[in-house]
C-alpha cells in the first residue's frame, strides 16, 4: 500500500523559512552598508582633521552607535518580508515564486535605504544638522521653488544614477544568491533542531530590531554622545532622524494644558518672584515726549539669511555691503546678537506673537489673539500696520495669520507685480528692490497724510539657489583665504552666495539712504536683522557656538527720538529684544508684552537681558551656556566679538544663572499654551 505524502513537514517548513531568511541577508547587508557609507562620507567631508586626534574616542562611539542604528532600522524594515516568508514557508508550491518576489523586493528596499542616505547627506549639506522637524517645512514651502532649488543646488542626476546602480547591483546579487540557495541540498534535522534554529533566528532579529542588549532599545538619547555637534548629528541615519522628526511634528501644532501653579514655579525660577497669569510680562514704555508729540514711522526689516559671519567677510576688493556701508558703520549695530529661531518661520513666529511653536499660523490657534502680538502697541496708538514681503502670502499661511493679528495690509509678490509690472518672479519671489521701493513710497504717502506707519518686512532674494536678479551684479567678488576657511571649504557656490548677499545689503542700504534724505526721514526709525544665520555652514569648532547663530541687529533712530537711548555696542541680545527696544524708542507710556530687553536702556533689566537661541544657546556677559552641557560655560575670548574660549566648569554664580536661564524656554512655552487654553483653542 502506497503511503500519502504528509501535508505538513516541520523540516520542510523550516528549510523554506531558512531560505527566505538567508536570501534577505544580502539586501539587508547592502542597506546597512549604504547607511554607514553615508555617515562615513559626512565624517570625511565635514570633520576637521584635528577631530580624529582630539576626539578619537567620540568618533569611534559615533560610528559604532551609528552602525547599531543602521542595523536596527534595516532589521525592522526587513522583518515584514521575513514574517511573510515565515507564513509562506508552510506552502511549498508558493515558496519558489515567493523567493523570486523577495529578491526583487529586497533590491528595491536596499535602493530606498540608499535614497534616504542620499537625502540625509543633502540635508546636512544644507542645514549642517541631521534631519529634523524642519524637513516638514518643505511641504509648506512653494513646491516649485523647492524643486528648483534642489535641481540647481544638488547633483540630482548623479544621485539618480547612484540609486539605479544600487538597485541593479542588489538585484543581481540577490538573484545569484537565490540560485545558490535553491541548488543547496537541505540537511535533515529533527523538529527540535528546527525549533531551536527558528528561535535563534527570531532572537537575532528581535535583538537587531532593538539595537541594544540593555534595558532600553536604542533611541534618540543615545545620539547625545559628544560635545562635537557633527558626531551627534551623523550618529542617527536618515530614517531614524526622520522618525523622530515625525514624532516631533505634531508638537509644532499641538498645545498642552497648563496650570497657574506651573507658571508660578517658572516665574520663581526665572524672575525670582511669584506671578499670576501673564502679569509679570506686562510692562509700560518710559515717557517719550518726542514720540508722543510726533509719532515716528517704524520699519522692522527681516533680511533672509543675514548672518553676522558672511557680512564680516567684507573686505577691500570684496564689497559685501554696497550702499549699506555708511549706515552700517555709523548707526547703531549690535553684533553679539543671535536669532531666536533657526529657520525663517521659527524666527517670525517668535517675533510676531512670541510663540515657540513655529507653525502657530497653521495650527488650531491660528485665529487666536496674543498678548505678545508685536503689532498691538502700535495698533492701540493709531498706527497703520503693514507687512511687506517680496515672497508670497500663502507661504506657511503667513498672510492670513498676520492679518488675523491686526495688520491692515499684507503686501506680497502679487501686489508688487501689479504695481511694478517689470518685476519678474524668481524662485522665491520678486527681487527685493521692489519691496524696498514700495515701502519707500508708502512712507512718503503716509508722511504726507500724517498717518504713522509700522512696517514689518521680509526679504527673500538671499535664499538658495542664490541667484542675483538680472543686471544686479554682485558676482565676481574677490575670493581669498577668508572665503576658503574651514567653514566654507566644501562650498561650490560661495561666489553666488556672496553675490546675493551683496545685492540684498545694497538694496537695504539704498532704501535707508533714500528714506533718511526724504521728508519722512526725520521721523522714521529703521531696524534690520537676519531671520537666521545662513544655513549649511559647517560650525564644528565648539568655540564657534555663538558665531553659528549670530545675526546683526541694526537700528537707526533720528536724533529727536534718542533722548532716552544709551548705545553700547557690546550689549548682548537676541530677537526677543527687538520689539522692546523699538517700543521704547517710538512709543510713550505704552503698555507692551515684555519678554526681552530694551538694548538702548540706560539701566537694562538684567532679568531679561541675555541672548537666546532655541534650543542651542544662552549668551550672557560671562559667556555661552549650552543646555546640553550643564554646569559648563564657554567664556568670551575677548571683550568684543563672537569668539568663545575653551569650556570650563561654571562657578557657583554662573551655575545659578544657567539654571535660571534654562527656565526661560519653558516659561515661553507655558505662556503661549496658557493663552491658547484660555481662548478655547486647545486641541491635543
Amino acid at each position: 500500500m502506497k503511503l500519502s505524502r504528509p501535508f505538513f513537514s516541520w523540516q520542510g517548513w523550516f528549510q523554506n523559512f531558512q531560505q527566505s531568511f538567508l536570501l534577505l541577508l544580502a539586501p539587508w547587508l547592502v542597506s546597512v552598508l549604504a547607511q554607514f557609507a553615508g555617515r562615513a562620507y559626512l565624517l570625511a567631508k565635514h570633520a576637521p582633521p584635528s577631530l580624529y586626534t582630539a576626539s578619537s574616542a567620540d568618533v569611534g562611539r559615533s560610528l559604532t552607535i551609528g552602525l547599531l542604528f543602521d542595523i536596527k532600522v534595516a532589521a525592522i524594515a526587513f522583518s515584514a518580508p521575513l514574517l511573510a516568508g515565515l507564513a509562506i514557508a508552510a506552502f511549498p508550491r508558493l515558496q519558489r515564486g515567493w523567493l523570486r518576489w523577495q529578491s526583487a523586493l529586497g533590491a528595491v528596499m536596499a535602493m530606498l535605504f540608499t535614497a534616504t542616505t542620499v537625502i540625509s547627506v543633502f540635508y546636512y549639506a544644507t542645514f549642517a544638522r541631521s534631519i529634523d522637524v524642519f524637513v516638514f517645512g518643505l511641504i509648506d514651502e512653494d513646491t516649485s521653488a523647492v524643486l528648483g532649488t534642489v535641481w540647481q543646488g544638488y547633483p540630482v542626476l548623479r544621485a539618480g544614477l547612484l540609486l539605479s546602480a544600487v538597485l541593479a547591483a542588489t538585484w543581481w546579487l540577490t538573484a545569484k544568491w537565490r540560485a545558490r540557495l535553491e541548488r543547496a541540498r537541505p540537511t535533515p534535522r529533527s523538529a527540535i533542531a528546527c525549533a531551536l534554529r527558528l528561535l535563534l533566528i527570531i532572537g537575532i532579529t528581535v535583538l537587531a530590531c532593538r539595537g541594544s542588549i540593555s534595558k532600553f532599545p536604542l533611541n534618540k538619547d543615545d545620539t547625545n554622545l559628544s560635545a562635537v555637534a557633527l558626531l551627534n548629528d551623523i550618529a542617527p541615519n536618515g530614517i531614524s532622524a526622520f522618525t523622530w522628526a515625525l514624532a516631533d511634528r505634531d508638537n509644532d501644532k499641538r498645545f498642552s494644558p497648563v496650570t497657574q501653579r506651573e507658571g508660578q514655579l517658572l516665574y520663581q525660577r526665572f524672575l525670582d518672584r511669584p506671578g499670576d497669569g501673564l502679569e509679570p510680562f506686562m510692562a509700560v514704555t518710559a515717557s517719550n515726549p518726542a514720540a508722543r508729540e510726533r509719532p515716528p514711522h517704524v520699519v522692522l526689516q527681516v533680511m533672509e539669511s543675514m548672518g553676522h559671519h558672511l557680512s564680516s567677510l567684507d573686505a577691500p576688493g570684496r564689497d559685501l555691503l554696497g550702499a549699506l556701508r555708511p549706515h552700517w558703520e555709523s548707526d547703531w549695530r549690535f553684533d553679539r546678537f543671535v536669532s531666536e529661531g533657526n529657520g525663517t518661520i521659527d524666527s517670525l513666529a517668535r517675533l510676531l506673537v512670541r510663540s515657540p511653536m513655529k507653525a502657530i499660523g497653521q495650527s488650531s490657534a491660528a485665529s487666536a489673539r496674543f498678548a505678545g502680538n508685536a503689532f498691538a502697541p502700535y495698533l492701540q496708538r493709531g498706527y497703520r500696520v503693514l507687512f511687506v514681503t517680496s515672497g508670497t502670502s500663502t507661504w506657511r499661511n503667513l498672510g492670513s495669520f498676520v492679518r488675523q493679528q491686526g495688520a491692515h495690509e499684507f503686501i506680497d509678490q502679487q501686489t508688487l507685480r501689479q504695481r511694478y509690472p517689470e518685476a519678474q518672479i524668481g524662485t522665491w519671489g520678486v527681487p527685493d528692490e521692489y519691496m524696498f521701493r514700495y515701502m519707500e513710497e508708502r512712507l512718503a504717502e503716509a508722511d504726507r497724510a500724517g498717518q504713522p506707519l509700522f512696517i514689518m518686512a521680509l526679504s527673500t532674494t538671499h535664499h538658495p539657489p542664490f541667484t542675483p536678479p538680472p543686471g544686479a551684479g554682485g558676482r565676481g567678488l574677490a575670493l581669498d583665504e577668508a572665503t576658503r576657511a574651514k567653514h566654507f571649504y566644501d562650498w561650490t557656490a560661495i561666489d553666488d552666495v556672496l553675490g546675493t548677499l551683496r545685492y540684498a545689503n545694497d538694496q537695504l542700504g539704498g532704501f535707508i539712504t533714500r528714506v533718511k534724505a526724504s521728508s519722512a526721514g526725520a521721523r522714521t526709525i529703521i531696524a534690520a536683522t537676519g531671520d537666521h544665520n545662513i544655513l549649511g555652514v559647517d560650525y564644528q569648532d565648539p568655540n564657534d557656538a555663538a558665531l553659528a547663530h549670530a545675526v546683526p541687529f541694526y537700528v537707526y533712530a533720528p536724533p529727536a527720538y534718542r533722548a532716552n537711548a544709551v548705545y553700547d555696542r557690546e550689549r548682548i541680545g537676541s530677537h526677543k529684544d527687538i520689539m522692546p527696544t523699538l517700543y521704547q524708542l517710538s512709543l510713550s507710556q505704552a503698555p507692551y508684552f515684555q519678554s526681552g530687553c530694551d538694548l538702548l536702556s540706560r539701566h537694562p533689566n538684567s532679568g531679561w537681558c541675555f541672548g537666546f537661541n532655541a534650543p542651542y544657546l544662552m549668551l550672557t556677559q560671562a559667556g555661552a551656556y549650552q543646555p546640553q552641557r550643564p554646569s559648563r560655560i564657554r567664556p568670551w575670548a575677548g571683550p568684543s566679538g563672537l569668539a568663545l574660549s575653551a569650556e570650563r566648569d561654571a562657578t557657583a554664580e554662573e551655575w545659578a544663572e544657567h539654571v535660571r536661564l534654562n527656565a526661560y524656554p519653558a516659561l515661553m512655552e507655558w505662556q503661549i499654551n496658557l493663552q491658547v487654553q484660555e481662548q478655547g483653542h486647545l486641541r491635543k
